[in-house]
């Protein structure tokens, strides 16, 4: 093994030509420089160098050594940025941002593991939609963040990694005395003549493209006739009469009692619910736990939903 500094010398001297320039250029003495060079030809026991009076250059040795620097470097040093960071975090403790409905369906049992299997690590929660979550995420103040994707599409936030947790269903929201709330499943294009809720003030955001592209496949354009911040509003809207809705399962689970919440009929529209992180965790990381817990959850509810929507009820899994 040899000492990875003694490699910044000889970078040097391959790139000035002489052990004179490279410690003029290093702050070292050219007598140190040589001794640096003469201790990392004895650790690797080839002659890396051939001096003469006219400088110095690298033996095929040396030059096949010299080629593997930059890789050494570069991983010596995201070593040292992977320490650093473990350092400077605050100690046991992993911060998720995440909107309502994840943070109500999804997080809590994985929470719950984290606490028995990892005892000394806290979850710190923090309730923000996606974007701002994200926000969260690249300023350092939060580890992960729950986001929402359009299956199909770009990526919602490049640069970001993200990992699948949930495909979450869209459910038709109606009246209870709507002409359809009988039907087990409803076809969109029966509801192009109705008004509709959202749960958004644009047409931006995940949600709102599932639902804009599920009414174009089913051959109309929707006249939305009210925005609602969430999606408990959006049920109250429609409990009133004032139009009908397409809601996640994951908001749906909490449905009031004056509503119908129907399946689609035919092709479902779905969102993807993911865990985004900065980069991929360090295999084996408190971090990288936490989130394969979270997954996990993800997995676990996708196998227990029940979507049998009987006709006539109003719940949903």
């Amino acid at each position: 093994m040899f000492d990875v500094r003694r490699l910044l010398v000889l970078q040097e001297i391959a790139r000035v030509g002489s052990l004179s320039a490279a410690a003029a250029s290093l702050n070292y003495t050219t007598s140190a420089v040589s001794q640096q060079v003469t201790a990392l030809e004895r650790d690797v026991g080839s002659t890396l160098l051939v001096r003469g009076p006219s400088g110095a250059r690298l033996t095929p040795a040396g030059s096949k050594l010299l080629e593997h620097v930059p890789a050494i470097l570069g991983a010596v040093a995201a070593a040292e940025r992977d320490l650093d960071a473990i350092a400077t975090a605050r100690p046991g403790v992993v911060r998720i941002a995440s909107f309502a409905s994840a943070a109500a369906v999804i997080l809590p049992p994985a929470i719950a593991q984290v606490r028995h299997l990892l005892p000394g690590v806290g979850v710190e929660l923090v309730a923000v939609d996606p974007d701002d979550g994200v926000e969260l995420l690249r300023s350092g103040d939060a580890d992960a963040a729950m986001v929402t994707e359009v299956p199909g599409d770009r990526p919602e936030f490049p640069g970001i990694n993200t990992l699948s947790v949930y495909d979450d269903e869209f459910f038709v929201v109606l009246p209870l005395g709507h002409r359809l709330a009988e039907r087990a499943e409803v076809p969109l294009a029966e509801l192009a003549r109705e008004n509709w809720v959202v749960s958004t003030q644009t047409g931006l955001c995940p949600d709102t493209r599932v639902f804009r592209k599920a009414c174009q496949r089913a051959g109309f354009e929707p006249t939305v006739s009210y925005r609602a911040e969430g999606y408990g509003t959006v049920q109250g809207f429609v409990a009133a009469g004032l139009g009908v809705s397409l809601v996640p399962s994951l908001a749906a689970s909490g449905v009031r009692a004056d509503v119908a919440v129907r399946r689609v009929a035919g092709r479902r529209p779905v969102r993807k619910v993911a865990i985004a992180t900065t980069a991929p965790p360090a295999p084996a990381s408190v971090l990288a736990t936490v989130i394969e817990l979270i997954a996990a959850a993800g997995a676990t509810l996708a196998e227990s939903a029940d979507y049998s929507v009987a006709a006539g009820a109003s719940s949903v899994a």
